[in-house]
């Protein structure tokens, strides 16, 4: 069997679809099915579940997808042994992200990265954490990026960054003018924040409780952007990564405030254990490594304006 084919059946398991697999090659969904039902013919199993959607595969299907991935795994270390010493990086990094990973970082580092490897191809996927997690943990994705990595079990981890998370409110707000906030200066004041079954939400909770500013939500939303939203136009605050919300604090539009004691949220890079990355993959990873550690966007010293 070619190694096309290979790839092409370990693309629409990752899809969960055998159209998208076949977009991603360049073929008909027709061309991409005719293959996958030759594949099973050659082999005598039948590998996918055409009856569920998105896709599944069958248990024999999953064993041929573990072995497939082996051998693509051990092909990509080849050609990279003999890639690396001309510098030459070539291939696809898929990535799921958090939405409030940043869009605009990882957009920005994504284009400079394309920029600088012409034959690399980045798609960036934004997620609510849950999927991330499957899609990382199920190899949909190359790696993913999720905050409080200590939640998701079966990955391996790596840090990214340690977020300072905020007071935010709307340019005007009484809250505006003040320097520093402790969680108890916040409970004559409506706050707005995640929904209860998104880590970020149980681990601020846990911090207002213990430093003695438990206070009810008025509204609870899944998203970050639709958090700003609805604070820039609200007389309710929010607390949220300061690196979320610099560009609106810039624009004028949304203040923020430190907090004390502080609040931080780790953010990491998370890839299934015992996998071996493609160059592509650990290319990009040391890139949004160092664009962290290096930009001048990083958490400043003074937050409140």
């Amino acid at each position: 069997m070619q190694l096309d084919a290979i790839q092409l059946f370990c693309d629409i398991a990752r899809e969960g679809s055998i159209s998208d697999g076949a977009r991603l090659h360049g073929v008909t969904q027709s061309a991409a099915s005719q293959r996958t039902m030759a594949l099973e013919r050659e082999l005598g199993v039948r590998l996918i579940d055409r009856g569920t959607r998105p896709l599944q595969l069958t248990a024999a299907g999953d064993i041929y997808l573990q072995g497939c991935r082996e051998i693509l795994d051990r092909y990509e270390h080849l050609t990279r042994q003999i890639a690396e010493p001309a510098g030459t990086i070539r291939g696809a990094v898929k990535v799921a992200a958090i939405y409030s990973a940043g869009i605009d970082l990882l957009n920005r580092v994504a284009a400079r990265f394309e920029a600088e490897h012409p034959e690399v191809r980045v798609r960036v996927d934004y997620r609510q954490p849950g999927t991330v997690h499957e899609s990382v943990r199920d190899q949909r994705v190359d790696f993913g990026i999720i905050s409080y990595p200590r939640q998701w079990r079966g990955l391996s981890a790596r840090s990214l960054r340690q977020e300072t998370m905020v007071v935010v409110c709307r340019a005007g707000h009484p809250l505006a003018a003040c320097e520093v906030l402790g969680p108890s200066s916040l409970l004559n004041h409506p706050l707005v924040g995640f929904d209860s079954s998104l880590p970020i939400a149980n681990q601020t909770r846990t911090y207002l409780r213990r430093n003695g500013g438990d206070t009810a939500l008025s509204h609870t939303f899944d998203n970050i952007d639709t958090i700003k939203a609805y604070v820039s136009r609200s007389d309710e605050a929010a607390i949220l990564p300061h690196r979320a919300v610099a560009r609106e604090v810039a624009d004028g539009v949304l203040t923020a405030i430190r907090l004390e004691p502080a609040l931080t949220r780790p953010v990491a890079i998370v890839t299934p254990p015992g996998r071996s990355l493609s160059a592509p993959a650990k290319a990009l990873i040391e890139a949004l490594i160092a664009d962290d550690t290096s930009s001048p966007a990083r958490e400043p010293a003074t937050l409140a304006v």
